[in-house]
């Protein structure tokens, strides 16, 4: 062996390779295999086969020594054996496909179709499932009608598909030309939350005399009062059914009353499918509901009750709480099917409705059996009762054997490497395969380790994914509360509350980005930082915990000024805008505080600020600071009294 690199070492110094000056010693510290490894990555793209060979010597042992075996094999896709035991010791982990996909590209270039097709697993990347429909045709002709069936099914989509489809989709034209319905129904996709401007494309694919449904659904979808106009629908065929169901559905948002006379005009239709008005009263029964129209009962009363599920539940109490309708609240709840009815917040609801009718006594064993739960409304009913707040704490059933074990699973090891190194999106990917990869008890030692490595947002996630909700110590971790309590003491907000913020926003990510910009462990806005700090602050610095947490502190003070110190709108506040928030108050009219958060319109705010003042309750137990955070809830009211 020494010999053997020696050798290798040799030659690669007198071939001239650009190499690493690295002592050859029997064994390397993980330590000094870290820095070589980060060495090697940037290297790798010009370095020689023998000093490839070399590094993966002096790499072996080390658990991100496969990344580099991968980058190599990417530059050498000839070589099938090597490529191929490579993919089947790394199945479906992070460093399969980055591998798999260029190998089958070239595979397919080289017309090895037999070859793709044993290696292809399926994928959701249509360019490569095009080139998978191509290959199947040259491999199996026999079976050409079933793939022409899985082309049409990949061409009948809202949107249009990458290039590399274009010749599959020209072949399957010239077997089997389009035919009118199908072009409809991508017409359809493309209007209903697709990509409208490719109707204007398949428009052309129509004949003549079917043109005009294609403007129509342009139309409809740049305009849903178009379907008032008179004469808007000839009548030529049945698919304008389907634009106008779309359009109503639509413009019950915008014109509640010139949708229902839409509506009234088409009552006797006999092309307007019962499916279309079941759909169609669906949607304006929750529109008037979350606008407080007094129309609402009549539309929801017209569905059938199979198609009742937990969003129609949801706007049905939601109205009846709207107008403190008691008896109603009642007999809507009454009326739910036991998976439904059992939900914590119905049972919550339904005492609320009796206590409220003076039936108290039917009331107190419903608020006695919510009030065991770790929830909002458990923690509401809890209040009502006087009983201290219940956490209902259950650590993972795991031993210290099992998370050992669990720690020395490959992508566990490669995901500590990766963090080692900065690298949180890779450390993330290998966490994630581990969480497909393993059994349920082995995700509960995978969620304990994580807990102990302080690697938080994975010991969250993973229980979630198993389904285990009750570890309060591992879901609810006491991360960087030393900087929470700190900047929410010199924000003057309490520290429970600046914690559930952070729980609920990131699950304590240091990095969270969300979709719309939002950035760091509370999730600041680039433009609220710039406020809260009265200068230009870089992106990058939101992405440091202290200054995040200060930046997040500070603007929890602010909300609670501008909400005259109400913790509840604030929290609304924090996640959509003081400005929608104030939009919600009620006028000439005061809501208690559990039904104004019941009815606030947004599903998504709705259900964080429950989150939020639940998270807030536990993390007052847990930093021992002695609040009840539902006590004072239980007398608040929310709204004005004058109009």
């Amino acid at each position: 062996m020494f010999v053997k690199r020696l050798i290798n070492l040799c030659c690669a110094i007198l071939c001239g390779v650009s190499g690493i000056v690295h002592a050859l010693t029997a064994t390397e510290t993980l330590e000094e295999q870290r820095k070589l490894f980060v060495q090697v990555e940037r290297q790798i793209g010009s370095a020689a086969p023998v000093q490839v060979e070399l590094w993966l010597e002096q790499l072996q042992g080390y658990p991100l020594a496969p990344y580099i075996e991968q980058r190599w094999l990417q530059r050498r896709l000839s070589e099938h054996t090597a490529i191929e035991s490579f993919l089947a010791s790394h199945q479906g982990s992070p460093l399969d496909w980055p591998l798999r996909r260029p190998w089958l590209l070239s595979l397919a270039n080289a017309q090895h179709a037999e070859r793709f097709l044993s290696f292809f697993p399926g994928s959701t990347d249509a360019a490569l499932n095009c080139v998978a429909l191509q290959q199947r045709l040259k491999a199996q002709p026999k079976d050409a009608e079933a793939i022409w069936r899985d082309v049409a099914a990949l061409w009948t989509v809202g949107k249009s598909q990458p290039k590399q489809c274009d010749s599959l989709f020209s072949q399957w034209r010239q077997v089997q030309p389009f035919s009118a319905d199908i072009v409809l129904r991508r017409i359809q996709l493309s209007a209903e939350g697709g990509d409208v401007g490719l109707i204007r494309y398949l428009r052309t694919l129509l004949p003549t005399d079917k043109q005009y449904l294609a403007d129509m659904w342009q139309h409809v979808r740049t305009n849903p009062a178009v379907i008032a106009k008179p004469k808007f629908f000839p009548g030529k065929h049945v698919i304008e059914r389907d634009v106008l169901a779309y359009g109503l559905k639509r413009l019950i948002w915008r014109s509640p009353d010139q949708a229902l006379q839409v509506w009234a005009a088409f009552t006797s239709d006999p092309y307007f499918t019962a499916a279309q008005r079941i759909d169609v009263q669906r949607q304006f029964a929750i529109a008037l509901a979350s606008k407080g129209d007094s129309r609402t009962d009549e539309w929801m009363s017209k569905l059938p009750a199979e198609s009742l599920d937990s969003s129609l539940a949801q706007w049905q109490v939601g109205h009846a709480l709207k107008t403190l309708n008691w008896p109603k609240v009642q007999q809507v709840i009454e009326r739910f099917p036991d998976n439904l009815a059992n939900d914590v917040n119905w049972r919550y609801w339904l005492a609320r409705a009796l206590e409220e009718q003076g039936k108290s006594g039917e009331a107190q064993p419903i608020f006695q059996e919510v009030a065991q739960r770790r929830h909002f409304y458990g923690f509401m009913a809890a209040a009502k009762l006087g009983l201290p707040p219940n956490l209902a704490h259950q650590a993972v059933p795991v031993t210290d054997e099992d998370v050992a074990r669990i720690a020395k699973h490959p992508a566990v090891q490669r995901a500590q490497e990766w963090r080692a190194l900065g690298r949180m999106t890779e450390a993330r990917r290998e966490w994630n395969f581990l969480q497909r990869s393993v059994t349920e008890p082995e995700k509960l030692a995978a969620a304990k380790l994580a807990g102990k490595l302080e690697w938080h947002e994975r010991a969250i996630f993973t229980l979630a994914d198993a389904g285990f909700w009750d570890d309060v110590e591992l879901r609810f971790p006491l991360a960087y509360q030393e900087d929470i309590q700190r900047f929410a003491k010199k924000a003057k907000v309490d520290s429970s509350w600046a914690m559930a913020i952070a729980r609920r926003e990131s699950s304590f990510m240091p990095d969270a980005n969300s979709p719309v910009g939002a950035r760091g462990l509370m999730q600041i806005m680039p433009d609220t930082a710039h406020y809260i700090a009265k200068k230009r602050v870089s992106l990058s610095t939101l992405y440091h915990p202290v200054t995040n947490i200060d930046y997040g502190t500070e603007y929890l003070n602010y909300l609670m000024r501008r909400n005259n110190g109400n913790i509840i709108t604030a929290t609304a506040s924090y996640n959509a805008g003081h400005g929608r928030v104030r939009q919600w108050i009620p006028q000439g009219q005061l809501l208690p505080v559990d039904v104004w958060v019941e009815t606030i319109p947004y599903r998504e705010t709705r259900e964080y600020v429950k989150a939020v003042m639940a998270y807030q309750q536990i993390y007052a137990i847990r930093l021992n600071e002695p609040i009840d955070v539902f006590r004072p809830l239980l007398g608040m009211q929310i709204g004005t009294e004058d109009k």
